[in-house]
């Protein structure tokens, strides 16, 4: 309820900012309180459901995340257009101000089931295959936002598609990413290792396919749907892996997720922009292939997925 709180603070200090230090200030909150969220989730479906309904448990609370991104971004840029920036985030505030009384409403009392410390992050970490999974996650989400933050250029140069054509193709994307967390949960159930090895393989043989056939628009819109259903299984699928390796840290676990993926997407988007300026989009894709590629090969030599008990 806390980062409700400083997500309602946030929208209102963006609406009536007198400059640009104070704007930025309001993002600054807005950045702790989604990362608070995105740490917080996991233990807290833990909390709320028996451990065999975790996974679809997560799968629900990341299909909400999937449709605010396909919808936010443009019904923001509509309103915009309309009121005005700075009224949009007003009426931001109000869906946080719902979701801020919802929790006062429905959530029971939670009590941490730990002392959080940085002594407890280390202690986390050092624990059998947990470096591993986070070095994998890195690599994932590095090779996709490598991926997705240089798609719109590769599709107007290399694909000539129109700005009709990337909408759309953009769309598909939201609409698989959708439809790949809606149904994670079922997936992971039957395999969790099985899941997290086979999403980067499928993704890395995408960023390849996506270099030799990029030329052809409508294969490319295939290719980027497919992709997006891809990673709609990777948010639920380490976070049940969270869940189900580090049960008794779950709090300290999911802020190290969190910090690795916010990591990995800085370092993708930089990355990206640094290999595209030598070698285009293709080199960028390419470069976000093997990076996939090695995150299959470290879940499957690397990872645990049982749970690790602290003191082994």
């Amino acid at each position: 309820m806390f980062f409700s709180v400083l997500q309602i603070i946030s929208s209102m200090m963006v609406a009536f900012a007198p400059s640009l230090e104070f704007l930025l200030l309001g993002r600054l909150l807005l950045g702790i309180a989604i990362g608070g969220f995105w740490s917080m989730s996991t233990a807290t479906a833990m909390r709320l459901v028996p451990a065999a309904f975790v996974p679809k448990a997560l799968a629900i609370i990341f299909s909400a995340v999937s449709v605010a991104t396909v919808v936010a971004a443009p019904l923001g840029s509509y309103l915009g257009g309309m009121i005005g920036w700075r009224n949009v985030f007003i009426i931001c505030a109000l869906p946080s101000l719902v979701a801020l009384f919802w929790q006062l409403w429905v959530l029971p009392s939670m009590r941490p089931e730990s002392a959080g410390s940085f002594a407890t992050l280390f202690k986390v970490l050092r624990r059998p295959g947990m470096l591993g999974g986070m070095l994998a996650t890195i690599l994932i989400f590095s090779g996709h936002f490598a991926f997705f933050t240089y798609l719109r250029p590769f599709l107007e140069t290399v694909a000539q598609a129109s700005v009709e054509g990337v909408s759309l193709i953009l769309l598909g994307f939201g609409l698989a990413n959708f439809v790949g967390t809606s149904i994670a949960g079922h997936l992971l159930a039957r395999s969790l290792r099985m899941t997290l090895a086979l999403v980067p393989l499928v993704m890395s043989i995408l960023a390849l396919m996506m270099v030799t056939f990029g030329h052809l628009a409508l294969l490319d819109g295939l290719m980027v749907a497919m992709w997006g259903f891809a990673f709609g299984l990777v948010p639920v699928g380490w976070s049940t892996w969270l869940a189900t390796t580090v049960p008794d840290e779950a709090e300290s676990a999911g802020g190290l997720l969190v910090a690795s993926i916010q990591l990995a997407i800085s370092a993708g988007a930089a990355g990206g922009g640094a290999v595209f300026d030598i070698t285009g989009a293709s080199g960028v894709f390419t470069g976000s292939g093997l990076l996939l590629l090695s995150a299959m090969v470290i879940v499957l030599v690397g990872v645990r997925v049982k749970p690790v008990p602290s003191g082994e």
